[in-house]
This record gives C-alpha cells, structure tokens and sequence, in this order.
C-alpha cells in the first residue's frame, strides 16, 4: 500500500504515474502538476474532505479527519 500525499489514504498503486486517489481524487502527474501536495489537500479539506470516488466505496469506518491525522504525524 501507498498513502495518497494528499489525503493519506492508503492506495493500492504508487501516488505517481496518473494514478488516481480514490479518496481526494488526485490524479498524480496532472492535478499536482504546479501546485504542492499541501496545496491540494488544504482545497480537498476547504471542499469539505469528502469521499471522491463514485465508483470504489470508502472502506468501512472511513473517516476523513482520523486520515489526515495519520498523515500529519508521519510527516511531523
């Protein structure tokens, strides 16, 4: 598993290579293209942190502010 810069969430493919997070919905190579990782996620959270996908379902229990709790304290 890789965790999604942006939003933490744990993905199945590396964050690069036009992947897309099924959480934030960052596509990695065209969306973080000129605009930082912090950017993305800080106008994911302003849009209200909502699960993006239509397709794959949040995992049981998917809670965004506990995700993004994760990803601050592994970058602390």
């Amino acid at each position: 598993m890789h965790d999604c810069p942006v939003c933490g969430y744990a993905m199945e493919d590396i964050p690069a290579d036009y992947n897309i997070c099924p959480c934030c919905g960052t596509e990695f190579g065209y969306n973080d293209a000129g605009i930082s990782h912090a950017e993305l996620r800080e106008e994911w959270v302003k849009r209200g942190a909502l699960w993006w996908s239509p397709v794959d379902p949040p995992p049981p229990g998917w809670n965004a502010a506990e995700q993004l709790k994760k990803l601050e304290l592994k970058s602390a």
